[in-house]
């Protein structure tokens, strides 16, 4: 676990932030499942419980979530549950550490960075922005590639639109971590793909969404095999490079069919309504 000289609770995001700043040294605890493997000491931990940015908001054309609410209140949120077939849900609810699944929050999870994450994928197949203290909002696609520039993560906002998402995880086994991620959205006019655990963090397989949006299923195999050759992929624990390769096709084309029947069920369901 860190250890800090000094921990403070502010009541606010810009005082957390201020405080954040101008330490010699500090960091956020925010669910702190990200702190209790390491052993790093800083001059100041900022927690991030009393700022006010626990909720789950609907704003019509999406929802702004806050960043310290937890992976346990977004599962039971119908609100979220509504989002891209309840795929944020459902992947939550699916996660072996039971103590992420209580106490990791939203801007934490998200902030990590973490490779073998299997939200991040669903997150990043979504219109998803990032809100950042004093920054402002910004894509999640490009904060994910941004080296760390010492910000604060105040709210996440997910586009609401017609989209399902479905979402892979391989694992050696159910408790492990996972050494493959993925998720593959249907959106009303375009596709998605993205593929994490490479070992490297989440990214979307631009060239093979791009195809598959352009020519649709019928080129299902050929889109699997597209979005294993354009990212890159490396050996790391038990799982080489070709085997993540091989892997991805099986995946996304299990997912392409998965999402694809997924989105049908949403509109057969809109029009009974």
């Amino acid at each position: 676990m860190i250890t800090s000289d000094a921990v403070i609770a502010p009541e606010s995001p810009a005082d957390a932030y201020h405080a954040y700043r101008n330490a010699g040294s500090a960091v956020f605890m925010a669910g702190a499942q990200g702190l209790k493997y390491k052993k790093d000491h800083y001059d100041l931990t900022v927690d991030l419980s009393k700022a006010g940015l626990n909720y789950i908001m609907d704003l019509g054309d999406e929802v702004a979530i806050g960043a310290m609410t937890t992976m346990a209140e977004l599962k039971s949120s119908p609100v979220v549950s509504s989002l891209a077939g309840g795929a944020i849900c459902r992947c939550i609810g699916e996660a072996p550490d039971k103590a992420v699944k209580q106490h990791g929050t939203m801007g934490g999870l998200v902030a990590v960075k973490e490779r073998f994450s299997v939200l991040l994928p669903v997150l990043l197949s979504l219109r998803v922005d990032v809100v950042l203290q004093d920054k402002g909002r910004m894509n999640l696609k490009d904060y994910l590639s941004c080296p760390p520039m010492r910000e604060m993560i105040t709210q996440v906002v997910i586009a609401r639109e017609t989209v399902y998402t479905a979402y892979m995880a391989y694992r050696s086994l159910p408790t492990d971590e996972p050494y493959l991620t993925g998720a593959v959205a249907m959106l009303e006019t375009s596709w998605r793909i993205v593929v994490g655990g490479r070992p490297g963090l989440a990214a979307i397989a631009e060239t093979a969404s791009a195809e598959l949006t352009e020519k649709g299923m019928a080129v299902r195999e050929n889109v699997a095999h597209l979005a294993s050759e354009e990212l890159d992929f490396a050996n790391f624990g038990t799982c080489s490079e070709q085997e993540r390769r091989q892997l991805t096709v099986e995946m996304v084309r299990t997912l392409i069919k998965a999402a694809w029947k997924g989105y049908s069920r949403q509109l057969q369901n809109a029009i009974k309504k």
